[in-house]
């Protein structure tokens, strides 16, 4: 009877043996047409990415790429000329304002300084936020009612609609600038003695530097250039400014020194004036409807 099992046995397990060579069998081409459509899935990604074109290829193909990048870098250039160098050219204004402080001791002096700036840190710091709250949206150039039969123009025929799309707050941030620097430049000597408007004047040029380029020279070059070379744009456009910054930073006390302050002011608004017609010539609006 024990013969009889172990022959019993292996005869199952040679019963057996052709089933599990036939699961082998079948697991292999299995596998075979798992890795074989892995490949097919793997050849157009492929194809895809050697079609691509590499980064420079696609900066030279860039269309109107001189015109797009003297407009985002030239106007991030200008401007921060302007910004950084009014950053240092604060305290002759401040002086002009409130009189020099060479009598008081360095405590004190500190504690005017900060007192000054922070003036007109209040006065300039809504700028941002009126950006943040406008950008994209559709205004129009009064306060009056909208009519229900053309509710994207009002009454008034001088009432225009337009976008606040980043090309346009860049534009009238550097026309206000431009604006008011020019008008402090002109009337230095008599601002001097009116102090409250002297400083409110100069105030309102860094609120709409805020509202205006200090917010859009960082969006401009997103919604200018294509997708493939935007981010490698943009940080050439960023460094652009930064060059700005330096030169700003290196040229102002020694300009006001040698010509004055009231020629510096002037020069400002003639920047913010350049600035402002590369604006125009160069960066082409974004729909609204992007943003």
């Amino acid at each position: 009877p024990s013969s009889l099992l172990l022959n019993d046995s292996r005869d199952s397990h040679e019963s057996q043996e052709p089933d599990n060579e036939l699961a082998l069998v079948e697991n292999s081409y299995i596998e075979s047409d798992m890795e074989e459509a892995a490949n097919d899935s793997e050849m157009p990604r492929i194809l895809n990415q050697s079609q691509t074109p590499s980064l420079w290829e696609s900066i030279a193909s860039e269309p109107n790429l001189c015109r797009k990048f003297a407009g985002t870098a030239g106007t991030w250039f200008l401007f921060d000329v302007l910004f950084y160098g009014n950053t240092l050219f604060e305290p002759l204004v401040l002086e002009a304002a409130f009189g020099s402080h060479g009598d008081v001791d360095g405590y004190s002096l500190l504690q005017t300084t900060v007192r000054d700036s922070l003036m007109i840190s209040l006065l300039s710091l809504p700028g941002y936020f009126v950006t943040v709250a406008v950008i994209g949206k559709r205004t129009c150039g009064c306060c009056s009612k909208r009519s229900s039969a053309t509710p994207n123009r009002c009454g008034f025929p001088s009432c225009f609609p337009c976008y606040q799309t980043p090309t346009f707050i860049q534009m009238q941030g550097f026309l206000f600038m431009f604006i008011l620097y020019l008008s402090i430049g002109l009337f230095w000597v008599a601002l001097s003695n009116i102090q409250w408007l002297l400083l409110l004047l100069y105030a309102a040029s860094f609120f709409f530097a805020n509202y205006g380029p200090n917010t859009t020279t960082f969006l401009l070059p997103s919604v200018t250039y294509s997708k493939n070379c935007r981010s490698t744009l943009n940080g050439l456009s960023a460094a652009a400014g930064k060059l700005g910054a330096l030169f700003g930073s290196a040229a102002f006390a020694p300009a006001a020194e040698e010509l004055g302050e009231s020629t510096v002011m002037i020069f400002c608004g003639c920047v913010s004036l350049l600035a402002l017609l590369l604006t125009k010539l160069c960066v082409k609006g974004s729909s609204g409807a992007t943003l």
